[in-house]
């Protein structure tokens, strides 16, 4: 039996996949770890994602996977390492063994600039600490690499050109190199269309976690069917199209999202929330506000079960 469990990390992402054999957990996969900090609110269920693998018993991750580097994917990465023995930790770009501190442009007040940097320093902690707690660091390759007998991942990289100007540039910021702002502007904001997403197969089901990369830049992708589709992007008017929706046709939905969406962005988006509902059986939210066809709601999370008869349930809890 296969587990994938969507944790309310509020706006950001948090997936954890286990394979179950004769109930004990066999192989556990986490993708993405949402914030590294989230503030309490007033009816809602969201927390930090370490809280979910702790309640849920996980002890052991056997794979790590960070889809692309904004803090409501990687943030809470580092604390996770140091808690719980991991494996292997993948994601599209690792930072080179002579990385040194990046310091913003001392009088810079862009943000764009100054945010890059910043992360580009958390992702050097969450390395570190995955090295320091014996944890293997590896970049993901395109292509199936079988996990078990009966689980598999597939990984889909992003456009050659976007993943090469990103390793150009966050190289050159690790080493205090000279690099065009244009240049470092352009790979910041290219860090959504840079998602590495991946594909999970047991039992005939297959799975699609798209970490934020907008639907406009893979309509054109070969992925074909898909049972459980995790959106991109929180939900927002990015995240889907109608042709990709009826190419993936699935039978579930999940919008990871919170209930007062950061700086007013519009998540889920009504548009996208009634294009999903009109062809796709089950549509959930971890947390979200209230729509016009989508009652207010908050949860622990979104769990979907795939039996070893490829027999599909899923639940809020």
């Amino acid at each position: 039996m296969l587990e994938v469990f969507f944790c309310n990390v509020g706006d950001g992402d948090a997936i954890l996949i286990r394979e179950f054999r004769e109930g004990l957990p066999e192989y556990t996969v986490f993708v993405d770890c949402g914030r590294p900090f989230l503030e309490p609110a007033e009816g809602s269920l969201r927390k930090e994602a370490i809280y979910f693998l702790k309640a849920r018993g996980v002890d052991r991750i056997d794979r790590m996977y960070l889809t692309h580097l904004h803090i409501d994917h990687i943030g809470g990465a580092q604390r996770i390492l140091g808690a719980i023995p991991t494996e292997r930790l993948f994601a599209l770009y690792l930072p080179p063994e002579d990385a040194l501190w990046i310091s913003p442009p001392y009088r810079s007040t862009d943000k764009t600039q100054n945010g890059i940097r910043t992360m580009l320093n958390n992702f050097r902690d969450v390395t570190d600490a995955a090295k320091a707690g014996g944890c293997a660091c590896s970049t993901v390759a395109a292509g199936t690499e079988r996990l078990t007998e009966n689980l598999s991942v597939t990984a889909i990289l992003p456009k050659a050109e976007i993943a090469e100007r990103q390793r150009r540039v966050f190289d050159a910021l690790y080493r205090n190199e000279p690099i065009d702002s244009d240049e470092v502007f352009k790979a910041a904001k290219q860090r959504n269309v840079s998602s590495v997403m991946l594909r999970f197969d047991c039992a005939g089901r297959s799975v699609l976690i798209t970490g934020d990369r907008y639907a406009s830049d893979w309509e054109d992708e070969p992925v074909g069917h898909i049972d459980v589709l995790k959106l991109p992007h929180h939900g927002d008017p990015k995240s889907m199209t109608a042709p990709l929706l009826r190419k993936l046709s699935p039978s579930v939905a999940v919008i990871s999202c919170q209930s007062d969406p950061r700086g007013g962005k519009d998540r889920p988006n009504e548009q996208v929330v009634a294009m999903l509902q009109s062809s796709v059986p089950h549509v959930f939210c971890t947390e979200n506000r209230p729509l016009k066809t989508l009652e207010a709601s908050t949860h622990n999370g979104v769990r979907i079960t795939i039996g070893d008869d490829g027999t599909i349930a899923c639940e809020t809890e």
